[in-house]
Order: structure tokens, then sequence, then C-alpha cells
């Protein structure tokens, strides 16, 4: 028994370590009133073993054209779930006008499995989607990085998400979460 309350809290835990700050100060982030710019950038994202617009283009014309509305719905998903998550901290804003800039590159990127999230959805993260990559928070005004974190193979939640973008959405949520956690 004692084995199986250690393997659980190990495997909990591993799950936090997916996001490390490893330059400046995350205090920034959780502990200011200022406010952010947020930057996806997949331009050397490999989905699935391959550049993301080869990927996406051999999975067919739907795809190449439904990416654009997928990544802004994720991204979406990431503002509110980071802003929520983070009142007394940065907050992310729309436009050109804001203290900081976060810049979230994706190195790797795995949509998941649709028929795993529907088989095994709500136990652990079953065919959830995988993102691994960098943060770089800067300052607007001067250039200068602020922040600078790791992402490490965070994956979604397991849940009944049937889409690619609702499973990259979870996926981005908890991106925000684990990104405020090692901020503390």
């Amino acid at each position: 028994m004692a084995l199986m309350v250690m393997m659980a809290v190990t495997a909990a835990n591993a799950k936090d370590d997916k996001v490390t700050l490893i330059a400046g100060d995350g205090k920034a982030i959780v502990k200011s009133e200022k406010t952010a710019t947020l930057e996806f950038d997949y331009s050397n994202t490999i989905a699935e073993g391959k550049p993301l617009k080869e990927h996406l283009q051999t999975r067919g014309e739907n795809f190449v054209k439904d990416w654009p509305e997928l990544a802004k719905s994720a991204r979406e998903r990431f503002i509110e779930r980071f802003n929520s998550k983070n009142k007394k901290g940065v907050q992310i804003v729309e436009g050109d006008k804001a203290d900081l800039k976060m810049k979230i590159t994706i190195e790797k990127l795995d949509f998941g499995n649709t028929g795993n999230a529907v088989v095994f959805g709500g136990f652990g993260s079953a065919g959830g989607a995988e993102i691994t990559g960098k943060l770089v928070v800067t300052d607007a005004a001067t250039g200068e990085q602020v922040a600078t974190y790791d992402l490490h193979e965070i994956r979604s939640n397991g849940t009944y998400d049937f889409t690619e973008g609702k499973r990259l959405g979870t996926c981005y949520e908890n991106v925000a979460k684990m990104i405020i956690k090692a901020s503390k």
C-alpha cells in the first residue's frame, strides 16, 4: 500500500516538473500589475515527426485551412486560463501596448489521438495533445529578457476531447497553469 501511495505522489509531482524557470525572475510575472502581449511561434515546429506545414498537408486541405483558427482558439484558451489564474500578476492583453512581451516558441507538437481520448478519456493524459518549447518574457520598452522557461512535454489532461482543437486548447491551459506555478 505504501508503495502505491509513493508511486502516486511521484507521478503527481512529475507533472509539475514540466515547466522550468531557467533564467530571470518568475516573480516578475506573478507579483506585478503589468500587462503583456502574447505570441505563439510555430515557424520551426515539428509536428509528429515532420515540419508543421508538411504535417498539416499530409492530413489534407481541411487541416491546412483549419489550422489558423485552431491555433487562435488554443491561444485564447491559454490567455483565459493565464489571466484567471494570475489575477494579482501580469495580465495578457491584445494589441501592441503592454509592459512585457511573452513569446512561446513551440518546438514539438503532438495533436494527440482521438481514439485514445475517447476510450481512455478522463484517465490521466491518454490521447492528449503535447507540446515542448520555450517561453521568453521580455521588457517591451528595453527588449531585456525578464524570464525564460523550458516547456517540456506538457500534455493535456485526459478528457473526452474528440477534436484536435479541444485537445490543444486543454494542453495550453495546462501550460498556463504550470508557468504560473513555476514562477512562484
